[in-house]
């Protein structure tokens, strides 16, 4: 059985964890078959006696050694994590606090909230331009800091969550909006932030590398 990580986000194998419980019910081996106390293991999945018919089950990434529930409705074939709840996370090169709103937004894209995803990647681009001390993405433009496309993704994120915040709306924004503004968002991070201080590392190594010949 394969599913990704909630934790690490990795596709990975995982088995169901063996509970050891020291205190457990157990029929003793005898004639009388009375009842004592003992010790037992038992796989961690049990079955939902509701008309749902939902299993749940705590597996062990084979990854990074992790804990994390999951389900999986009779009509289904495969388990979905739900505890912890899965999302996006970010490099590490990003600096707070626009890496723990970039994460508040895919937390609300994971549990469905998809009129908060979108204000919240507004409200990253909106701590992005602080941090880089600009007015606004007309600047973030004009100053070299992105580019046109992504002035454009960039744009797009700030209209979505102008229309979510402000409009009347009735019509819910869907999961595949949600993820690509997400997406977009991702991508004008990385740019800012994570590329050019893997590209200073990358010369740098070379650098290195160029002393020793």
């Amino acid at each position: 059985m394969s599913v990704i990580c909630p934790i690490c986000s990795t596709p990975t194998s995982v088995n169901p964890v063996p509970i050891r419980d020291d205190m457990a019910y157990l029929p003793e081996e005898s004639t009388e078959r009375r009842a004592v106390y003992g010790k037992a293991v038992v796989h961690a999945i049990t079955d939902d006696v509701s008309p749902h018919y939902v299993s749940y089950g705590i597996f062990q990434c084979q990854a990074c050694d992790k804990r994390f529930v999951a389900k999986k409705h009779i009509q289904d074939r495969e388990w979905v994590p739900i505890y912890p709840i899965p999302h996006k996370s970010i490099a590490e090169e990003v600096p707070e606090p626009i890496k723990g709103e970039f994460e508040e937004a895919s937390l609300c894209f994971a549990v469905g909230a998809y009129k908060a995803c979108a204000s919240m990647c507004q409200r990253t681009q909106e701590s992005l331009c602080q941090n880089k001390e600009v007015s606004g993405l007309n600047e973030l433009l004009s100053s070299g800091i992105i580019s046109q496309a992504l002035f454009d993704r960039a744009t797009e994120i700030r209209l979505w969550a102008g229309i979510v915040k402000h409009k009347p709306i009735h019509e819910p924004v869907s999961e595949e909006d949600a993820e690509e503004l997400l997406r977009y968002l991702g991508n004008i991070l990385d740019h800012v932030y994570v590329e050019p201080k893997r590209l200073d590392a990358l010369i740098e190594k070379r650098k290195q590398l160029e002393k020793k010949e």
